[in-house]
């Protein structure tokens, strides 16, 4: 077991515990990539939409108005002091959805990453989103991923989009700012 994942059940014709960093492979769609998804993605974020392994999540929703958000993360260093690209892309997503008033839901995360990244450092990355949304209360239900050539991108670029119910009533955003408003910093 390398930083939490454990490979040992890893299974393919071409074992990824064989692959130390991500091919091109990871990103063809092919099995290598069904593997990244099965093995590592999937258990991280335990998600039924996403165990479905449909090509969309089909989710329920409750009543009431949606909000929808998409932000992109691209950083350096990939890991720095309380967290990572990974953790930064799950809050940074849910702040935006909560920002209009919403109680975060579902988010779905695209990653693109390139061939070089090491899989034990994609490992904690994705740990990290999976306990930044057990914390924040979302599931990840959807994603997709992409490998660009060595020296074609940093690492790795993570884009989130989110779902959130906005309650009856509520009404939040740069509109409804008025003189004498609180203003909440954080971060």
């Amino acid at each position: 077991m390398q930083n939490g994942i454990d490979f040992s059940s890893w299974a393919c014709p071409v074992p990824l515990r064989n692959y130390p960093t991500i091919v091109m492979g990871h990103g063809g769609g092919g099995k290598l990539s069904a593997e990244l998804v099965e093995h590592l993605f999937a258990p991280a974020f335990r998600s039924t939409a996403l165990d479905a392994l449909g090509d969309a999540a089909v989710l329920d929703l409750p009543a009431g108005r949606l909000a929808y958000s998409t932000d992109s993360f691209v950083v350096r260093p990939l890991f720095f002091p309380g967290g990572n690209i990974g953790s930064l892309a799950v809050n940074g997503t849910v702040n935006d959805l909560a920002m209009m008033g919403a109680r975060p839901l579902y988010l779905t995360a695209g990653m693109i990453l390139e061939e070089g990244l090491p899989l034990a450092q994609l490992g904690v990355i994705v740990e990290e989103m999976a306990a930044a949304a057990r914390t924040a209360g979302v599931q990840i239900v959807a994603g997709d991923t992409k490998v660009v050539d060595k020296g074609h991108g940093d690492g790795i670029y993570i884009n989130t989009s989110g779902i959130g119910i906005i309650p009856a009533g509520v009404q939040i955003g740069p509109g409804q700012a008025r003189p004498g408003d609180a203003v909440i910093v954080s971060g």
